[in-house]
């Protein structure tokens, strides 16, 4: 036999039995019924008797995986530490934005403090609408970006009121872990009252966390953006 032509046989064959196979296993594991089927009512039922939160993703991520988020947001500060560390090594120019405009510094004084309010809300009421310490955090971060690019060389970030509201509220967040694991056994358990599911003081720790989350997250982002802005280029 031709060699090119058995090896196109061959090629037919194995791409055949792999066909097969994946069809095979596709169709063993479509039968099995979701895992998430279950879980998900189950999570729903427990939701309601131990959070009291009416978003239950917010207590997934809060709460029944906390340690998990704890986790990321510790990601995201030594990922900040690390980029301004290699920044630092970078020369500094002047802002790299040179726009002179009065109607975007007007416009910008008067967005900065709504979107500020926005992002608060984003934090505070996680625990009952999509959202959360992440998202609100970023909303607040993108009001001070605005002010960069609207202020120029005007505007700079305090980075010692930075870093103590970074310090503070990954303190406060292992805080919380600590009183949970104290009284009543569990690392972020739950230790204040529940509240009444769908108003805005329930959730028990859960809108605490999230304060915590919110705040880190937008002095670190924040943090981040101006290093960005203030460098032109490097060596």
């Amino acid at each position: 036999m031709n060699p090119k032509r058995e090896i196109r046989v061959q090629t037919i064959v194995v791409s055949l039995l792999v066909s097969i196979m994946t069809i095979l296993l596709l169709g063993i594991l479509l039968s099995f019924q979701p895992l998430s089927a279950s879980l998900g009512s189950e999570l729903l039922a427990i939701n309601q008797t131990t959070t009291q939160s009416a978003n239950a993703v917010t207590s997934v991520v809060t709460y029944f995986r906390g340690l998990d988020t704890l986790g990321e947001v510790t990601i995201l500060f030594l990922s900040i530490f690390g980029i301004g560390l290699g920044i630092e090594r970078l020369q500094e120019k002047e802002n790299i934005f040179s726009y002179d405009n009065a109607l975007l510094k007007i416009g910008a004084d008067i967005l900065f403090p709504l979107i500020i309010l926005f992002g608060f809300y984003i934090i505070i009421h996680g625990h009952l609408s999509p959202g959360g310490g992440f998202q609100g955090g970023v909303v607040i971060a993108s009001a001070f970006l605005l002010m960069f690019l609207a202020k120029n060389n005007e505007l700079k970030l305090n980075h010692k009121i930075t870093t103590l509201v970074e310090a503070l509220s990954g303190a406060g967040f292992v805080l919380v872990g600590i009183l949970g694991l104290l009284l009543v056994d569990r690392f972020l358990g739950n230790f204040l009252p529940l509240g009444t599911l769908g108003k805005l003081w329930s959730g028990g720790v859960i809108p605490l966390i999230y304060i915590f989350v919110g705040l880190k997250v937008s002095a670190e982002i924040s943090t981040l953006v101006e290093y960005f802005i203030r460098i032109k280029d490097a060596r």
